[in-house]
């Protein structure tokens, strides 16, 4: 390979790697602003998933064109669940859209937030490779299917079998429930086959496809990176086990801003946007639910 070629490659292959960035950091810098740019007032908002979908710019662009007088900005900051909390409670941020009710409703307890809200749900898959070698069926519930992969995951210890992100996000936390309702504990424990990687959704739905891992991600990350995955399919999706409810926070003591973007956010006119998200695009299969929608109807 000639030595302009080769430095090329090695130049592509770090970039490669330094966009993977590590899910558990915190973020501070926007990921991406909508509006006006040059604006003083800006609404911040921190979330991991949902960003990476296109939907909170969809949703953040329709709220600004019909209130151009207001003249402000929108920032996404991206963040796993527990760190858009914190922000929030640091007053970094003004809503923190994230996945864990749990958690959401003892911030307000604590007094820590204000004007918890379902926005949307998203909803959770287990997927694999295509030669599906732990035999998972369709009609497995998701507690069986991880009781298969564990059982596969032992009879093959020296391999990588299945991929957690470890690092304490909304999956993270589902992943770790289903583990426990079949009285594993994978994550407690020092195992080859239960592949560590503290990406983003995205990142660690492509590693798992790249070698061959089972693991658990959601169906909006699904359909915006189906075009790029090649080794791996949906094994087990659908039922309330499975749905990933996203929730709005806001600051203890809220913006008149903060709120006025939060009543667009649970209006009809924002929810038929997130029912319909994703039907334009080339899949023509929506990527979410709407607040008042526990599942897709088909």
């Amino acid at each position: 390979m000639k030595p302009l070629k080769t430095l090329i490659l090695f130049l592509a292959l770090s970039f490669n790697i330094t966009e993977a960035k590590q899910s558990n950091q915190i973020n501070e810098t926007s990921k991406e602003i909508y509006g006006d740019h040059t604006s003083n007032l800006t609404i911040k908002i921190s979330n991991g998933g949902a960003g990476p979908t296109g939907i909170l710019k969809a949703l953040a662009e329709d709220y600004l064109s019909i209130n151009k007088e207001r003249k402000i900005a929108i920032a996404w900051y991206q963040n796993i669940s527990s760190l858009s909390l914190n922000l929030l409670k640091e007053n970094k941020v003004d809503i923190a859209l994230i996945y864990e009710p749990v958690d959401a409703k003892k911030a307000i307890t604590q007094n820590l937030a204000s004007n918890y809200s379902l926005i949307f749900n998203d909803h959770f898959l287990i997927v694999g490779p295509e030669k599906n070698e732990a035999d998972i069926l369709p009609t497995d519930s998701a507690s069986k299917a991880f009781a298969k992969i564990a059982q596969y995951g032992k009879k093959n210890p020296d391999e990588k079998k299945f991929l957690t992100r470890d690092d304490s996000s909304g999956t993270n936390i589902k992943e770790k429930l289903l583990w426990t309702l079949i009285h594993q504990a994978p994550f407690d424990e020092n195992n080859q086959w239960y592949f560590k990687y503290q990406k983003f959704p995205s990142d660690a739905l492509l590693k798992a496809d790249q070698e061959g891992m089972y693991t658990i991600t959601d169906w909006g990350t699904w359909i915006s990176n189906k075009h790029t995955i090649k080794n791996t399919k949906i094994l087990v999706r659908g039922g309330e086990d499975l749905v990933n409810p996203c929730l709005a926070l806001l600051q203890k003591n809220p913006t008149p801003e903060t709120l006025h973007f939060l009543e667009y956010l649970k209006s009809s006119k924002a929810q038929e946007l997130i029912a319909k998200y994703g039907q334009e695009k080339p899949q023509k299969k929506a990527f979410f639910t709407p607040a008042n929608q526990l599942d897709f109807e088909n």
